[in-house]
């Protein structure tokens, strides 16, 4: 299952039980003929809104190429005949109802995909102002199938969790890592001496105490499984489990080490020895100000500092003073390390609108570094790119847009007067000189 968790842009997600006691009512059963579908080699797409249809191509490609990386993992290089069930649910309501998981529980949790009856379930990018990564979010789901594939028993939550975290961004991005927030809650609960124990990362992730902690087993469980893949392979380590019917028989065979013994060294030795990069973004989000902290209650001011540069910014901008509003939010820039999006935009946007094209671009490029989700920033690097007449560089921009926000407001247009001139250009991360 999947959320987005507060300041942070990346998908993380949480299982569910694949296991109902009744199987679950299919996709048709519950809207009748208003099903649409596509298949592909190994996936068969579902959807209702029409409107959805519109990532159902890519979906199937996206979902193709990392099938190629992954299962031969997973699976063998036979092959497999299976097809997969990909399900696109228009809203929150007809989510719950087939999942048969409670309104209020989607709602506490932010959850957007899961995995049920070994089918792909995902709420349509429509429903979120911003969207989200769906592409990255159906191979994380893909990954959970896949481990059942191998055994729907004996393994835990935490290395479901973590090793669909390590796949999530194949095809395209094989290492996965923490953002800078996930590392600053990390060095902030180490700190804090609060990291959670291998024990209490074997409960459900999504009823920890707060959604913060949760959030922490979900960095916990990626570490973990990280380090568990340099011991034997986390994948080994799933065959293990299913061999000899137990998890912590295949962490013996895995680390020479029992379950209770990984115990007593998880937090000290094992999270105790990861090193956490040095940067002021991670700083930032280290911060607690829950403390009487002389450099947190600085951190504060600062913060409100900025914040009142920048809204004076953005009345600047509304008046059509476009230099100045630039001019108030490079301050708002200079009282704060971590800035939200929405600011660099509107810095982008101010620099465009007053002459100022190349510190636009600059700004542009460094948000989409530090926020690879964000759509809107994308979509204004395509358009800020169409000054260099290198089509290619503007496809890339706008599917990495696509690919988190397809239904942004004006995209869809921008994307279709690009492919009419460029009909050989593909729905993909792959630059088009790349495509085959």
């Amino acid at each position: 299952m999947i959320r987005i968790f507060q300041t942070t842009i990346a998908v993380v997600v949480f299982l569910c039980s694949g296991l109902q006691a009744e199987p679950l009512a299919s996709f048709s059963q519950y809207f009748g003929d208003k099903v649409l579908s596509k298949n592909s080699e190994h996936f068969k797409v579902s959807w209702i809104d029409p409107r959805d249809g519109m990532i159902v191509p890519a979906a199937l490609e996206h979902l193709e190429k990392a099938y190629a990386d992954l299962f031969p993992l997973f699976g063998s290089q036979s092959g497999n005949s299976k097809i997969v069930p990909v399900e696109i649910f228009p809203d929150l309501k007809s989510f719950s109802a087939v999942s048969e998981l409670p309104m209020a529980r989607f709602k506490a949790t932010g959850t957007i995909a899961l995995t049920l009856d070994q089918r792909l379930m995902i709420l349509s990018p429509r429903t979120l102002s911003s969207g989200y990564p769906w592409a990255v979010t159906l191979v994380h789901e893909f990954t959970h199938y896949l481990i059942r594939e191998i055994t729907f028993d004996h393994i835990p939550i935490w290395l479901h969790e973590g090793v669909a975290q390590i796949y999530q961004g194949y095809p395209y991005e094989k290492n996965s890592d923490l953002s800078p927030a996930q590392w600053g809650l990390f060095k902030k609960m180490k700190s804090k001496k609060k990291l959670l124990s291998l024990s209490t990362l074997k409960e459900p992730f999504p009823y920890r105490k707060d959604p913060e902690e949760a959030e922490l087993a979900y960095i916990q469980a990626l570490i973990f499984s990280k380090w568990l893949d340099k011991k034997c392979g986390v994948i080994e380590l799933i065959r293990y489990a299913k061999a000899f019917q137990s998890i912590d028989k295949g962490l013996v065979k895995c680390t020479n080490t029992s379950f209770d013994q990984l115990e007593k060294k998880f937090v000290s030795e094992i999270m105790g020895s990861v090193v956490i990069p040095n940067s002021k973004a991670v700083d930032f989000y280290a911060r607690d100000f829950s403390s009487e902290n002389a450099f947190e209650r600085e951190g504060q001011k600062l913060d409100r500092e900025s914040r009142n540069f920048a809204e004076l910014s953005q009345k600047l901008f509304e008046q059509g003073r476009f230099r100045p509003a630039s001019r108030e939010m490079e301050k708002a820039f200079l009282k704060t390390v971590v800035r939200p999006p929405s600011w660099s935009r509107h810095l982008a946007l101010s620099y465009e609108k007053s002459g100022e094209s190349k510190k636009a671009r600059t700004i542009l490029s460094e948000l989409v570094e530090s926020y690879p989700d964000d759509a809107a920033a994308w979509y204004l690097l395509a358009l800020q790119e169409q000054k260099s007449s290198v089509p290619g560089r503007i496809w890339m921009s706008l599917m990495h847009a696509f690919f988190v926000n397809p239904f942004l407001d004006g995209l869809g247009e921008e994307i279709e007067r690009i492919k009419s001139k460029n009909p050989n250009f593909a729905y993909s991360l792959l630059a088009p000189e790349t495509q085959k």
